[in-house]
């Protein structure tokens, strides 16, 4: 399996452009943009409080819930590969 990439540009994540990596156990964020060797989708995340909206090219809308509190909105780029 190939690592999967999500480039997203937005408030909430830390930095401004940040990239989260996601491979077969591990999971990790780094503070820069890292593009996609094949790019997938693009999504849009909005996360109010413990409430989050994704709107993505993939999978249409999503909603769902998490266990903290917190505040983001961010456009991302998913795709295969670094």
């Amino acid at each position: 399996m190939r690592e999967r990439v999500f480039t997203e540009i937005g408030f909430g994540n830390g930095s401004f452009l940040s990239t989260e990596i996601e491979g077969r156990k591990k999971e990790y964020r780094v503070g820069k943009f890292v593009k996609p060797k094949k790019i997938d989708g693009v999504y849009l995340r909005v996360w109010i409080l413990k409430r989050v909206f994704i709107l993505s090219s993939c999978d249409g809308f999503k909603f769902g819930k998490k266990s903290r509190i917190d505040f983001k909105f961010l456009f991302g780029v998913q795709g295969i590969g670094v």
